[in-house]
């Protein structure tokens, strides 16, 4: 009897805290009623600060290089899920260490979503004629990390768990929030006893590090003319900072719409083209899209310099190798460097079962990579998991095979990355090589005068292990360059 009679206690009192339980508000409720979601439709918010050049480091476990924001303007209208962000970016005469895209002075940067489209408004040409526009970019790789980002702000959060059966579960410090969005997008957040959002992680795929954490935390809530929201925001992707923010103005339901451009509607990303160059017996240039690649026939085998953007564009280029090189595997496969564009490729190169060859310093990073779970949207490794082989090299290394030698050697006094190879084919007195010397469309035009610093670096470094350059064949643009023109180019370097 005793233990029927605890047992109905206990039902007894779990019923009556599930009853007081029922009538206190949830937190989803008690931050919208705090930020007043119910009658934000609109908002607009105003910050200055820094963004980061996100898988730009100088090394691997460096943060992304930071690029000071003037202004960060935010326009986001909830109805129709859409958002409009301006940035004027400022660089001094000295750049930070690392990459992202070059730039002195002012830079302004429109970047949309609406829905399931994204884009860029570029700039007008400096000489174009008053009110004349180039046409929206569309950006439809960026859609859904911009989409996220409009519901991580904390309206946008409160909304959204709203309208996606969230679940909610005591944390240290408040409670923790989480829903599915697009069916596949998981948020979490953390809502503190005031009803304010002081962090959002979200998932998004990345074809390097796979589930990639971006996680916004938000401190300093204060009254902006009736609108409770935070005075500082700070994100990370993969764990170094990425934004970081101090909100100067809030402006609720102001006029925000957002119109998707119809060649944006229409938009169709071109296939995936790889196109061979022959540049000697044995050696060709991989090109056809933004990023270029070289494969080399070896006795019994293959080596390819670089796997760049995605593994659609490395699966490509694997396969034109073969193609140009036929009835040999692909043995080895050359990282030029960890900058994510260049690497992006890198895990189908994995599962292809190739040795990947590498800087020293790039290891641990590598190791990681072939680990990281990619369940939001599986790859070839994730499902194959192949073991992964790497080789390191320090300041030279060369890969022979008895009668032909390739040549890497480390790049130093470049301040783009740290862990620079150049690939160098003695036999041909070919040079390839990425973002340190992109030859302009037109020959005879001088170099933007960001890119001087690194082609001068490259020229020294020519001259420092006294290559016999006659060719350079680069990993960007649209044509092959020599050490003439090279030389001419980081002359330019004194006049600036």
């Amino acid at each position: 009897m005793r233990k029927i009679t605890i047992l109905t206690i206990a039902g007894v009192l779990a019923l009556v805290l599930s009853a007081l339980a029922a009538q206190q508000p949830s937190a989803v409720q008690t931050a919208a009623d705090a930020l007043g979601t119910a009658k934000i439709k609109t908002l607009q918010f105003t910050g200055s600060g820094a963004n980061f050049s996100v898988g730009q480091n100088f090394t691997p476990n460096q943060p992304w290089p930071r690029v000071p924001v003037k202004n960060y303007t935010a326009s986001i209208n909830y109805d129709t899920g859409s958002m409009r962000l301006e940035l004027l970016r400022e660089m001094g005469p000295v750049m930070p260490r690392g990459g992202g895209a070059p730039f002195f002075g002012e830079q302004r940067q429109v970047q949309v979503v609406s829905g399931n489209y994204a884009w860029n408004v570029p700039p007008p040409p400096a000489n174009a004629p008053a009110g004349a526009a180039p046409p929206p970019a569309a950006t439809p790789d960026a859609q859904l990390e911009r989409m996220l980002a409009l519901w991580a702000t904390p309206q946008g959060f409160v909304k959204a768990a709203g309208a996606n059966n969230a679940t909610a579960r005591n944390a240290r410090g408040g409670t923790e929030v989480s829903f599915t969005v697009g069916g596949k997008y998981k948020m979490t957040g953390t809502i503190n006893a005031r009803g304010q959002v002081e962090k959002v992680q979200t998932w998004i795929d990345h074809p390097i590090v796979g589930d990639m954490l971006v996680e916004t935390t938000y401190t300093g809530y204060k009254d902006f003319g009736g609108v409770m929201f935070p005075s500082r925001i700070v994100q990370t992707q993969d764990g170094y900072p990425s934004l970081d923010l101090t909100i100067s103005a809030v402006n609720a339901n102001p006029a925000v719409n957002i119109t998707v451009p119809d060649s944006v509607r229409t938009f169709t990303p071109p296939p995936v083209r790889v196109e061979s160059k022959k540049m000697g017996e044995g050696v060709y240039y991989l090109t056809g899209g933004s990023h270029h690649s070289l494969a080399v026939e070896m006795r019994d085998h293959i080596v390819v310099v670089d796997v760049p953007n995605n593994e659609a564009r490395a699966t490509a280029v694997l396969a034109k190798a073969k193609e140009v090189i036929p009835n040999k595997p692909i043995r080895y496969v050359v990282t030029s460097h960890h900058h994510w564009d260049h690497l992006g490729g890198i895990r189908a190169a994995m599962d292809e079962g190739a040795t990947i060859v590498t800087h020293q310093s790039n290891k641990a990073f590598l190791e990681r990579v072939a680990k990281t779970p990619h369940t939001i949207v599986p790859d070839r490794l994730a499902a194959s998991k192949k073991p992964v082989k790497i080789q390191t090299v320090g300041e030279k290394g060369q890969l022979t095979d008895g009668t032909r030698t390739i040549d890497l050697y480390l790049l130093t006094g470049y301040e783009h990355t740290g862990d620079m190879l150049v690939v160098y084919l003695p036999k041909e007195k070919l040079l390839a090589e990425p973002d340190a010397f992109t030859p302009p469309p037109q020959p005879g035009t001088p170099l933007v005068r960001t890119a001087v610093p690194y082609a001068k670096a490259l020229y020294d470094n020519i001259q420092r292990l006294k290559l016999d350059v006659q060719v350079i064949a680069p990993f960007h643009g649209n044509r092959t360059g020599d050490a003439m023109e090279l030389a001419r180019a980081a002359a330019a370097n004194s006049s600036n």
